[in-house]
């Protein structure tokens, strides 16, 4: 939605600026956004389903929140992203997607087809990312690597994890917050 009259940042602060009031210029704002923060987030999760929820909580976040953007303290577009950056913390620290804003604005969950699919996986190469996070987990302890694999790799809870390792859930916790706290850095590739 680059009109030629303002330089991009310009132009999408003044769109979120006029959001306070207008759904259509937060609509044009998404537009603008919506694909670069999808990516952001499958970078990450290297999951469609996750990173369309997470873009989805971003931006009704940033809708919830709209009156906190003030342009003197950063652009639109760094606002934004840090908000999806707590969101991914988020994320990452409770293991799962926080729907409650999601469900505070009456938002419904992204369905996807098949070819949303393709094109969300289209919009990343993964092979650098692929590579780095094989070495980062190459890297950990078995204990670290063996929880992480469990809770993320095969998407069990602290209790699964905990039984399989011998462990008690506070341990398991633990393990996999050491596990992806060190993997973390790999993933911010990109």
């Amino acid at each position: 939605m680059s009109s030629g009259r303002f330089p991009v940042g310009e132009e999408e602060d003044r769109l979120l600026l006029a959001a306070r009031g207008d759904r259509d210029a937060f609509a044009a704002f998404y537009g603008d956004q919506s694909t670069r923060i999808l990516a952001f987030f499958y970078r990450r999760t290297a999951c469609p389903f996750v990173s369309a929820d997470l873009t989805a909580e971003t931006f009704a976040e940033a809708l919830a929140s709209i009156h906190r953007f003030s342009p003197k303290r950063g652009t639109a577009t760094s606002w934004l992203y840090g908000i999806a950056g707590n969101e991914y913390r988020q994320w990452l620290r409770r293991g799962r997607v926080a729907d409650r804003a999601r469900s505070r604005m009456g938002i419904q969950p992204i369905e996807l087809s098949s070819e949303d699919l393709e094109r969300i996986d289209a919009l990343v190469d993964f092979a650098p990312l692929q590579a780095a996070v094989t070495a980062a987990l190459a890297d950990l302890s078995p204990l670290l690597r063996d929880a992480v694999l469990l809770r993320i790799g095969n998407d069990l809870t602290y209790e699964e994890v905990a039984r399989r390792l011998d462990c008690s859930v506070g341990a398991a916790r633990v393990r996999v917050s050491r596990g992806l706290a060190r993997l973390q850095a790999v993933m911010e590739i990109g």
